[in-house]
């Protein structure tokens, strides 16, 4: 599958996504639910190469993101933006993440292409 393909693909998830929001607090909303519920706490995740466990999704009222609460194996604990975790890329939360990350403007991490994928989950 070539990158635009995949582009295409993930430009279909981020319309799926944001079917009947308004303004960019009801995008942040919508992210949040379809992160929340097709990722599943808790999860594991690296963050800057190191495994952590994404205890929990949400949006923090005036943060423009959507966060996660993460604890490491030495049990430090602390919040950080979803967009810079990284799935493993076959799980089912490395998609949905890919097409967040391109919504942002960033570069998506390495995901399994799943042009099946549907929200809500069938």
């Amino acid at each position: 599958m070539s990158n635009s393909d995949v582009e295409a693909l993930l430009d279909e998830v981020i319309d799926t996504v944001l079917v009947d929001t308004y303004g960019d607090e009801e995008q942040l909303t919508a992210w949040e639910v379809v992160l929340e519920e097709t990722i599943g706490v808790p999860v594991e995740a690296v963050l800057l190469g190191q495994p952590v466990t994404v205890t929990k999704i949400s949006v923090i009222g005036g943060r423009p993101e959507v966060t996660a609460d993460c604890r490491t194996a030495q049990g430090v604990s602390g919040e950080i933006a979803v967009a810079d975790l990284v799935f493993p890329p076959s799980s089912e939360a490395a998609w949905p993440h890919a097409a967040y990350r391109r919504f942002l403007g960033l570069d998506p991490f390495p995901a399994a292409s799943r042009p099946d994928w549907t929200w809500p989950p069938d």
